[in-house]
């Protein structure tokens, strides 16, 4: 293979190609899934859900949300 051709190629890495590493994907995926399914994040969910019914957190969690959608200080808006 001349330069031409090894300029072409993709630097060798290992067991990585192109701009993912696959190792490090799966690692997260598993964790996703672990932490999804976990008591915790059932816990928080039904947290979440009682808040919602109550009216004076639901006005709270609606005005938070509101403040988050506007537009950071000195960030002109498109």
């Amino acid at each position: 293979m001349d330069d031409k051709e090894r300029s072409k190629q993709p630097p060798a890495r290992s067991g990585e190609y192109g701009e993912g590493n696959y190792k490090a994907g799966r690692e997260y995926q598993e964790a996703v899934k672990k932490s999804a399914g976990s008591d915790r994040s059932k816990r928080a969910a039904q947290k979440a859900k009682k808040a919602l019914e109550s009216p004076e957190e639901r006005a709270e969690l609606e005005a938070a949300e509101q403040k988050g959608r506007e537009p950071a200080r000195g960030v002109p808006e498109k």
